[in-house]
């Protein structure tokens, strides 16, 4: 008794109308991390309110010298409530865009793409501000004292500096990339013909 002959392997047909694959996981992902991260910001905007107009911060903040903070960061302890709270917009600007995408509206693909530049773009800002921070306060340490203590903490927070700015640099450039090459696969034909639909 011979065994029957082996079909070949043949690929299903593609369908027309079949969503892009990665659309629906990579959707469902971004909207959990803006969900997650809104939460995360309602909380912080809910101690930072507290604290913003606190009468023992506000003392300290006029009191004691903070010229030590680079005038970002000095900026940002200022108007920490603000921040918190427009980031908890973006994140809520986020749920809105994937959940419009996953409804398969046209406008929240662009929306979703003005997110991506968005984010992209403050990820360097971040970098920035972290780097001109920790320059600032080796400024300010090189003008109160050079004893010997005092050139090695400069020197260590040089190195500092150097790794910290350098890795968040790289991040940076690394999720431009990301950002970028996403954006790109967006605006091709078959997603852009799935959510025309």
């Amino acid at each position: 008794m011979s065994s029957p002959p082996q079909l070949p392997h043949a690929q299903p047909p593609v369908d027309p109308l079949a969503p892009p694959k990665f659309l629906s996981p990579m959707t469902k992902s971004v909207l959990l991390v803006c969900v997650a991260s809104a939460v995360g910001w309602a909380i912080a905007a809910l101690v930072a309110g507290p604290l913003s107009i606190g009468a023992f911060l506000q003392e300290q903040v006029e009191t004691r010298d903070v010229a030590w903070l680079s005038p970002p960061l000095q900026w940002l302890t200022t108007h920490a409530l603000g921040i918190c709270v427009a980031m908890l917009l973006t994140c809520l600007v986020g749920v809105v865009a994937c959940v419009g995408m996953l409804r398969r509206e046209h406008w929240a693909l662009w929306l979703f793409i003005v997110l991506l530049v968005v984010t992209a773009l403050m990820n360097f800002v971040a970098a920035w501000a972290v780097d001109d921070g920790l320059a600032h306060l080796s400024q300010y340490l090189t003008r109160h004292g050079d004893t010997p203590d005092m050139r090695q903490l400069r020197h260590d927070l040089q190195l500092q500096r150097i790794v910290l700015s350098g890795m968040l640099v790289l991040t940076a450039v690394g999720f431009a990339g990301l950002h970028g090459w996403l954006a790109v696969r967006l605006l091709r034909a078959d997603v852009r013909t799935w959510m025309q639909r």
